[in-house]
């Protein structure tokens, strides 16, 4: 038994400092469209802790006392260098931070101590059963290590594959309050392209041009350095509609030069306004709560009795805090679809942080309802921003029906 647990827990301590190492030179050098950022999430959420708690589970069942410390050293050192790298000085990283846990060195303490307590355990519990026990045990835990492979193995794939082609998803919503002159009525969302490439956004452009897009509307969140919203809003306005195109802003835009990128290109932006762009059909979009001053009421204040109301929200969690009274449709991004999740059905890190939603799992991807039970689409984003597992990105196409 002591054998194989060092096998499995020595493996599990290589490959998750190999990965902590590639992930965090891969998030440097943007490779693939990768932002640095993610990937420092990712180092502090899953790299080191699975290093330091799998390197404390091995020194607690092998009992060697002071050795214990070296996880807490490792995992330590490790979050102080990702600090440094991504600007941030040691000093800052020991001291300023110690009060925010998630990014504290100190979590690397929790999790060394926790695998060491954890380790102990098993070496107390495995010497006190008979033999018949340890070879079930045995059994019990080569069992678990394929399931835990295979599981791994499968989103990684996915990871690799499917999360990294946009999918063109297509929904229907139908509402009494869809005029019966726009039955059938077809909108494209796209949110969220961050650091997709200047040639996959055209892409996605020229694919809508093969759909008859009726209206597109842009949830915000676009490239923001060195003009990219100007580059950016330049290739969407080559998107052919009906009735033109509108959009709001994100928590990453700069909303000044973005909208001024918008007008220049015949791009309309929506901020706490709206507009009929048919008869009874009102569009309206609110500004982004990190850096202004949503309101839905003023959004929606010219709308009239009988409208089909549309409402743009970057934020899905302004719906939660807000009336929504008086809308019918609110379409939100923001959430990445969960970015990381568990085969699409869970996402860890809306459970254990509140800083993207409050509101955990309701708004990760999909349809939702804001408190006033209003339905909210939430996007997955259009960008590849890295990594992305059972999260693909997307374009949203909205088929209108009245019924």
């Amino acid at each position: 038994m002591l054998k194989m647990l060092k096998k499995i827990v020595w493996s599990c301590y290589g490959a998750t400092f190999i990965l902590f190492v590639v992930i965090l030179l891969w998030g440097l050098s943007g490779i693939l469209g990768g932002g640095g950022h993610t990937y420092w999430l990712f180092s502090f959420y899953a790299i080191i802790p699975c290093t330091v708690f799998s390197f404390g589970i091995v020194l607690g069942f092998r009992n060697t006392q002071l050795k214990w410390l070296y996880p807490v050293v490792f995992g330590m050192f490790s979050r102080i260098i990702v600090h440094v790298v991504f600007r941030y000085s040691a000093a800052t990283s020991v001291f300023l931070r110690t009060n925010w846990f998630s990014y504290s060195p100190l979590v690397s303490f929790v999790f060394a101590f926790s695998g060491v307590v954890t380790g102990i355990i098993i070496r107390i519990t495995y010497h006190k059963m008979s033999e018949n026990a340890q070879l079930k045990l045995k059994r019990a835990a080569g069992i678990t290590l394929v399931i835990a492979g295979v599981i791994t193995l499968i989103h990684l794939v996915h990871a690799l594959t499917l999360d990294r082609i946009i999918e063109y998803r297509e929904i229907t919503f139908s509402s009494p309050n869809v005029p019966i002159a726009m039955n059938g009525y077809r909108i494209a969302f796209i949110v969220d392209t961050h650091t997709l490439p200047g040639v996959h956004l055209r892409e996605v452009v020229e694919e809508l041009n093969n759909r008859q897009i009726d209206l597109l509307l842009l949830g915000g969140d676009f490239p923001s350095l060195d003009g990219a919203p100007w580059r950016s809003m330049e290739i969407l306005s080559h998107t052919i509609t009906t009735d033109g195109i509108f959009g709001v802003e994100g928590n990453h835009d700069n909303y000044e030069e973005l909208f001024e990128a918008k007008w220049a290109h015949g791009i309309i932006p929506l901020s706490n306004s709206g507009l009929h762009i048919r008869d009874n059909f009102f569009l309206a979009g609110v500004e982004d709560p990190c850096s202004r001053s949503p309101s839905i009421a003023c959004a929606i204040e010219d709308s009239e009795p009988g409208d089909f109301v549309l409402l743009l929200s970057h934020d899905p969690d302004t719906t939660m805090k807000q009336g929504t009274t008086g809308i019918d449709l609110i379409l939100s991004g923001h959430t990445h679809g969960g970015q990381m999740t568990f085969f699409g059905i869970w996402a860890p890190y809306f459970t254990f942080r509140s800083s993207i939603t409050e509101y955990g799992q309701h708004f990760v991807s999909g349809w939702a309802e804001s408190r006033d039970g209003v339905p909210v689409f939430v996007s997955n984003g259009t960008g590849d921003y890295l990594p992305r597992i059972f999260a693909r990105p997307q374009v949203i196409l909205i088929t209108l029906k009245h019924g």
